[in-house]
């Protein structure tokens, strides 16, 4: 099957267009002059620049094969080229890195049933170097070859998300809580039919993209192949701190930043993943990642290992005058110190000492804990034995944690500010109505402060969906009216200040009154009054007030928090859900989805606004839409999906929506549908 790049839908393999949206699935755009171009091409031929999809191949095998083959010289592999047309839908795997009749070197094959072969993944020659696939002892009797894969055909669904979506359930388990699961790891092996060295990528894949997430993976007889998004030329964390005169205070942020994945990886035995120079990098927003996890070794690595290597990177980055920093990695390599909650609250007072900075909690945002708290731990699964023949786990740890989050008891919480916004909007009329009567306002005002040292940004941002009611050109009328008037009201009352409750209040029942005075002018009543819903959000720099009445919603992604519907729906079912009643009585009701709260039909005094006030604390996207996109939990379903990689500044906002309400048409399509989303970024205030 093809997966078109735009809608995500599966098309036949002969297709040259996709059946959905119509993207063609043999051309793509060049990423630099956006000339259309071939798909298997690598180099634009219009402005030379690269466009191929690179990523990052481990590989294991037996050390006893190893030891026979020489160490393969990329320059001297071949492809296997074939003139049959590729066969696009994946079934069986066989005879990855197979060798040539009496030939050492190795291709990466991938052989379909049907008895001709299709390369997908080819070795990447880096434009004729002799690079070569580093070979990284792991071992019980296993070693791993390492290096640069170039996917040709990235159109094809992967064998891993073909394995994911047949075995759905099985692959969420794993990632949420491995301790809570009725299975084994050793059933979890027989089940998922995945490399050993593939697990730590799914059970940390909430901690993405700071973890790498899987790009594909699969076992082929004694080798296991993992293949990864490529960071090999990130910028290493060693770079950034030898080129700029760095504050202790970002120091200490990235050190903590470290640590925070410290007993994760401990858990998963791949802590040595943080003793690894070249492996600490910085993404393109400079927070950090790793390139990939290393499995630990012989023994499970110690707060000594982890500060022993924070004190090569000072060495050798030529960092100078962090006595009080170098004093307590003394401290912890001289085993004062042997919990990870403990160093990390050492640092926060670090902080605390050098910046004299207000300090807050992880969940409110205005007090700090910094007493160090044992972690809650549960009893691990009995059947461990595979796990730890492959090195996974330690053999001396009684138990294990895989917390749907990490406890983090000791931060050093950094203030942070605004670092850049982007917007995209849509509304679609949808599959089944002949005309929209929903309307969205988007209005942003930046003022940008930059010189040779620092670059500020202060933003003002008013964002609204309304979705009409009241039958034809009604709705519509209702919906544009209550856009333009909150519009004109903020106009004059959000000076320099974000506008307290009572402000923000009083414009929406101002909005109100137009639109019920409207009504009444025009004679209208009962069910004939035009009326609208309404989500509003105010942004000033990193606070957000949002306020709403009736069903659409306001919703907030983040890395840490995950998904979160930050408005209530205004409607009998979540009435009587308030009322303490079951939610399958409540929305068994008839009326269940019938409107508590609207603009328009009735006077102020039947009107309540809900206003809420927050501070953005982490990089998010906020999504503002009618219930033509967030009916039937296709939010809560396929957020991971469609909304998650745009929290990434690369990723094109106002494409990833487009696809996400043609998504939502698939799956939805009964009503309007109208989206706002925002994506707000933001970094150390230093």
């Amino acid at each position: 099957m093809l997966i078109c790049p735009q809608c995500e839908f599966e098309n036949p393999a002969e297709n040259n267009f996709c059946q959905n949206c119509g993207v063609s699935l043999t051309h793509k755009i060049c990423c630099e002059c956006q000339t259309e171009i071939p798909l298997e091409a690598k180099i634009c031929s219009s402005c030379g620049a690269a466009n191929h999809t690179i990523l990052w191949a481990i590989i294991s095998q037996p050390k006893t094969v190893a030891e026979l083959q020489p160490k393969p010289d990329l320059a001297q592999i071949e492809d296997v080229v074939t003139n049959n047309q590729p066969q696009l839908e994946i079934e069986t795997l066989s005879d990855l890195f197979a060798n040539s009749q009496g030939k050492t070197n190795l291709a990466l094959q991938i052989k379909p049933e049907q008895s001709h072969i299709y390369n997908r993944y080819v070795l990447n020659q880096d434009s004729g170097s002799k690079s070569l696939f580093e070979i990284k002892e792991c071992g019980l009797n296993l070693q791993f070859l390492q290096g640069k894969v170039i996917d040709q055909y990235p159109l094809q669904k992967s064998h891993l998300a073909t394995l994911q979506k047949q075995q759905m359930d099985l692959f969420a388990e794993l990632s949420q809580d491995l301790n809570n699961s009725y299975l084994s790891v050793t059933q979890y092996w027989n089940l998922v039919g995945l490399p050993t060295h593939a697990l730590p990528y799914l059970i940390l894949e909430r901690y993405t993209p700071t973890v790498p997430k899987i790009y594909d993976a699969w076992q082929q007889q004694d080798q296991g192949v993992v293949l990864l998004p490529d960071r090999s030329q990130w910028k290493l964390v060693t770079e950034l701190w030898s080129q700029q005169e760095l504050p202790l205070l970002q120091i200490i942020w990235f050190l903590d930043e470290m640590a925070k994945l410290w007993q994760p990886l401990q858990q998963i035995s791949c802590a040595q993943s943080l003793l690894i120079n070249e492996n600490l990098r910085l993404d393109e927003d400079q927070a950090f990642c790793l390139q990939q996890l290393y499995m630990d070794l012989d023994s499970s690595p110690t707060l000594k290992d982890l500060a022993q290597t924070w004190q090569c990177c000072f060495a050798e980055s030529g960092l100078a005058h962090l006595e009080n920093l170098e004093e307590l990695l003394d401290r912890t390599i001289a085993g004062e110190i042997i919990e990870i909650e403990q160093l990390r609250s050492e640092l926060h007072n670090l902080g605390l000492d050098e910046s004299e900075i207000e300090s807050f909690n992880i969940d409110t945002g205005y007090t700090m804990n910094l007493a160090a708290s044992e972690s809650e731990t549960t009893e691990s699964e009995s059947n461990l034995e595979t796990a730890q023949q492959h090195g996974f786990f330690n053999e001396t740890d009684e138990s294990m944690m895989y917390t749907s989050e990490f406890e983090e008891q000791a931060t050093a919480m950094i203030p942070m500010q605004l670092k850049s916004i982007s917007e995209a909007s849509c509304t679609d009329i949808g599959t089944q109505r002949d005309h929209n009567e929903d309307f969205f306002g988007v209005k942003t005002l930046m003022e940008k402060a930059e010189n040779n040292t620092e670059n500020n940004l202060s933003v003002r941002g008013l964002y609204i969906v309304c979705d009409g009611m009241g039958g034809h050109a009604a709705g519509e009328v209702a919906s544009a009216m209550a856009v333009e008037n909150l519009q004109k009201y903020f106009q004059t009352h959000w000076q320099s200040e974000l506008p307290d409750r009572n402000t923000i209040e009083r414009g929406v029942l101002l909005a109100n009154e137009a639109l019920y005075q409207t009504n009444i002018n025009n004679s209208r009543s009962g069910s004939g009054r035009m009326g609208t819903t309404l989500v509003m959000a105010l942004l000033q720099d990193t606070h957000l007030a949002i306020a709403h009445v009736g069903d659409s919603r306001i919703y907030r992604l983040s890395r840490k928090q995950g998904l979160e519907q930050l408005t209530t729906d205004h409607e009998v079912g979540q009435r009587e859900i308030n009322r303490g009643v079951e939610p399958e009585i409540a929305y068994g009701r008839p009326d269940s989805y019938q409107l508590t709260q609207a603009l328009g039909p009735r006077e102020s005094n039947y009107v309540r606004p809900e206003v809420q006030f927050m501070e953005i604390t982490e990089d998010c996207l906020l999504l503002l839409c009618s219930d033509g996109l967030s009916d039937n939990e296709f939010i809560e379903q396929n957020w991971s999906e469609y909304l998650e990689p745009m929290i990434s500044s690369r990723a094109d906002l106002q494409t990833g929506l487009f696809r996400l309400v043609d998504q939502a048409n698939e799956h939805n399509g009964h009503d309007n549908i109208t989206a706002v989303l925002l994506r707000i970024k933001l970094k150390p205030n230093f």
